[in-house]
């Protein structure tokens, strides 16, 4: 199990790296740190709030589950973050994240990521599930390639919140 585990770590250090070499410029940075920073839950629960209170309809049940998933997907991933406690990659990319929060797996934006994708699915057409996907996956390769997360994090970070989202609906 060891060589198995080691192996994966191997992949996972090497993929992360050729992610890092995806933003060659500093415009491509910023670009990144901006689509990085769109999955943080306080975006997130500033959105749901707002459809939540204002919202009419299936845009209010979209505000309710949006603060439903955000506040369960934090706990989700920070229990995880606390046991696990993997380091982040090496590299000055996470400086605030290093304060705030040293451990990196899981992703706690993944995790947001796959709870949202879950919650909404059913209210959104399929343009709309795909678009959110592909967000979703934007975050999740931008978060990599600032070296904020290795890809196995963010892998690990989107199943546990999907996960999480079902378990949500099976409840409400």
């Amino acid at each position: 199990m060891n060589a198995i585990w080691q192996r994966w770590l191997e992949r996972d250090h090497n993929l992360t790296a050729k992610a890092a070499k995806l933003l060659p410029g500093s415009v491509a940075r910023v670009v990144a740190s901006i689509l990085a920073h769109s999955g943080d839950s306080l975006v997130w629960l500033f959105i749901g709030v707002l459809l939540w209170r204002f919202g009419i309809g299936a845009r209010a049940i979209a505000g309710e589950r949006i603060v439903l998933i955000t506040a369960l997907t934090w706990i989700v991933s920070t229990v995880l973050k606390y046991v696990i406690q993997r380091p982040r990659p090496e590299g000055d990319g996470g400086r605030f994240y290093l304060k705030a929060d040293q451990h990196s797996l899981p992703s706690g934006h993944a995790t947001r990521i796959g709870g949202i994708v879950v919650v909404l699915a059913g209210l959104l057409p399929v343009w709309g599930v795909l678009g959110l996907v592909a967000w979703g996956l934007l975050v999740c390769v931008s978060r990599v390639a600032l070296s904020l997360h290795y890809a196995g994090d963010v892998l690990v970070g989107f199943l546990a919140g999907a996960g999480v989202g079902v378990a949500l609906m099976l409840l409400i």
